[in-house]
């Protein structure tokens, strides 16, 4: 490393803050222990720090609580990992909604720690995709049968995912297509959740399915989604990873605005680094529509400021007015299709 990273450690049981201490600064890391959730925050206000690795259960104040203050009061936010031994699929749920970006449970493996340490910094200091202006347009002659909306989102994304889908309307002509960072146990929990709150058809993707209309598809763990141009079927792959992530965005992208051309629609919502801005890019090359959640309404605002700061975006749109906007973007291209197809 060319300069130290700096970790911040809330741990309260001495021999695991002793032992992520020690490890850590062995792997170059510079770190701060606090022995609380209250002292985390203190060092918080007064220090900027590149990672913070919470427990949650301390004194003073919990873990949950210490990841709501910092995402609501410290900038620049740092990486958050939550290491607990609350191990129970709601607990894990809970902390990623509450604002972690990862989760780690006790006992950990030290290598896997470090890795995912890393790549998660890494996700934070990507560089910046290309402007707009700098990328070629060109138009797709394609006329599917549906108009296909893609999202990406990862750090706060499951609560905002069931207030965006919840009253779309069953009959959409439309075909979604989701990644949500996170891993296997996670996205099979939150798509049962979403299909208990959501009038559309959810399903985790399998490999050779072919796209419907009214139906959402999320990434599974650890493979790439992307869609066949002519068929729209789907493929699921084990790619290298792309923004230090797999399933990403940008390989579902990519693949979406070729198969649906200027009947694609980008979702970019809350999370972390700059996951989903270059997929973007190529979607409004080929005269898709990109539509951003306002930062403003984020729990962690870095994709889709970084969609807005590359010029992307046609619109940035509040949490509160997502679901209709998305509605509204896919109606005149659906109204588009029948008729073509109607010939």
């Amino acid at each position: 490393m060319s300069e130290l990273k700096k970790i911040l450690i809330a741990e309260d049981e001495l021999t695991n803050s002793i032992l992520l201490k020690r490890v850590l600064t062995k792997a170059g890391y510079s770190v701060v222990v606090a022995h609380n959730g209250l002292d985390a925050y203190k060092h918080l206000e007064c220090e900027q720090f590149d990672a913070l690795l919470t427990d949650w259960m301390m004194p003073n104040m919990d873990g949950i609580e210490l990841i709501r203050r910092t995402r609501q009061n410290i900038s620049p936010v740092p990486l958050i990992i939550m290491i607990t031994s609350l191990v129970s699929d709601g607990a894990r749920t809970y902390s990623l909604e509450s604002g972690a970006d990862d989760y780690i449970a006790k006992p950990f493996d030290l290598d896997e720690l470090l890795i995912r340490l890393k790549d998660g910094l890494h996700r934070k200091t990507q560089d910046a995709p290309k402007k707009i202006s700098s990328i070629i347009s060109r138009s797709i002659d394609v006329r599917p049968p549906f108009v296909g909306v893609v999202v990406a989102t990862s750090t706060g994304g499951p609560p905002t995912l069931l207030e965006t889908f919840r009253n779309i309307p069953a009959n959409t002509n439309a075909a979604f297509y989701l990644v949500q960072h996170g891993p296997s146990w996670m996205l099979d929990t939150f798509a049962q959740r979403l299909q208990r709150e959501s009038m559309l058809t959810i399903s985790l993707a399998s490999n050779g399915a072919k796209s419907e209309a009214g139906n959402v598809y999320i990434a599974p763990g650890d493979k790439h989604l992307r869609i066949a141009p002519g068929t729209f079927n789907l493929i699921l792959d084990d790619g290298p990873k792309e923004n230090f992530v797999r399933p990403a965005a940008d390989p579902l992208f990519r693949s979406a605005a070729e198969a649906f051309g200027k009947y694609c629609i980008a979702v970019v919502l809350t999370g972390l680094g700059r996951y989903g801005a270059q997929g973007a890019a190529q979607i409004a090359s080929t005269q898709g529509t990109v539509l951003v959640q306002d930062p403003e309404t984020c729990i962690a605002p870095s994709m889709p400021k970084t969609v807005i700061e590359a010029d992307i975006q046609h619109r940035v749109v509040p949490l509160s007015n997502l679901c209709r906007v998305i509605i509204e973007t896919i109606q005149p291209l659906s109204e588009e299709l029948k008729e073509f197809n109607s010939k």
